[in-house]
């Protein structure tokens, strides 16, 4: 799903290879793609669990930095960026439609501007009103997936609803809604802007 996302925005995946939690099998992996490529993309082992290695490795490279660790949005909490020398590597929550919604949300962007683009939104957007009220905790920015209907008046975005890691969820939606960290939740009827896939 990852090379599917990466080559869809003009970048060349290659793979590299799955482990388990293995630091060594892990480190080797991604000495591989530092080697290899301009950014290097994993998936799982990004939390703070006693098996998960990423950190690890990636401190155990010289000229590593730590950038960001943990970011306020659901889904897609437990993501990594850092820089490994001159190469940006990104960790990746381990549940696929986490990986798909911070890839889309963020990593796309990186890739484009790695491509010489300017930084800009990382998708197009159109204006809907909401068909259900959500809610949502404070302190973080929840990215609810919507599926698109015309009705009489223009738009309309209703929730898709299910576990967060349920991949048919991304195959039914047509863009992501934002809920910003400092709302509760959005009404029924409001109008609000869909970032399209």
């Amino acid at each position: 799903t990852l090379q599917a996302l990466t080559a869809k925005s003009g970048a060349v995946p290659e793979f590299l290879g799955r482990t388990g939690d293995n630091f060594q099998k892990l480190k080797a992996l991604c000495k591989k793609g530092l080697d290899r490529a301009d950014m290097v993309l994993i998936s799982g082992g990004s939390s703070v669990g006693a098996r998960d290695y990423t950190l690890e490795v990636i401190h155990s490279f010289p000229g590593s930095e730590i950038l960001a660790h943990g970011i306020s949005i659901s889904p897609g909490k437990p993501t990594i960026l850092a820089r490994i020398g001159n190469k940006i590597f990104w960790g990746l929550p381990g549940h696929v439609v986490s990986a798909m919604i911070v890839f889309t949300l963020f990593v796309k962007t990186s890739l484009n501007q790695l491509g010489g683009e300017k930084i800009g939104r990382p998708l197009p957007g159109i204006q809907a009103r909401l068909t259900r009220n959500i809610a949502s905790a404070q302190g973080r920015e929840d990215y609810i997936r919507v599926a698109l209907e015309q009705g009489k008046t223009g738009w309309e975005a209703a929730p898709i609803l299910g576990k967060s890691g349920l991949i048919s969820t991304m195959v039914r939606a047509d863009g992501l809604i934002r809920i910003d960290q400092n709302s509760e939740g959005l009404e029924k009827g409001e109008w609000l802007e869909v970032l399209l896939f």
